[in-house]
């Protein structure tokens, strides 16, 4: 039984769940323009540092824009 605990904990390490953040210049997590960005889109902001991809799925490029009009960068989330 501890067997499948441990294989169950390894499979759930192996894909954390999905987040979004602005990043600025550099890569650096601009985490006020996260918080915003997530609020302004209806997210859900957790962990003190990232915007649920699954909260914001439907508008991850409207993210990506947020971030930018907020002067970071870019986000780190992938849309199509």
């Amino acid at each position: 039984m501890k067997f499948l605990a441990i294989v169950l904990l390894a499979v759930a390490a192996a894909f954390p769940a999905e987040a979004c953040k602005c990043l600025d210049v550099g890569g650096g997590n601009n985490v006020g323009n996260t918080q915003n960005c997530c609020a302004s889109l209806g997210g859900s902001f957790q962990g003190g540092n990232d915007c649920a991809a699954s909260s914001i799925s439907e508008h991850l490029s409207n993210f990506r824009s947020c971030c930018q009009s907020r002067g970071s960068q870019t986000s780190d989330c992938d849309f199509p």
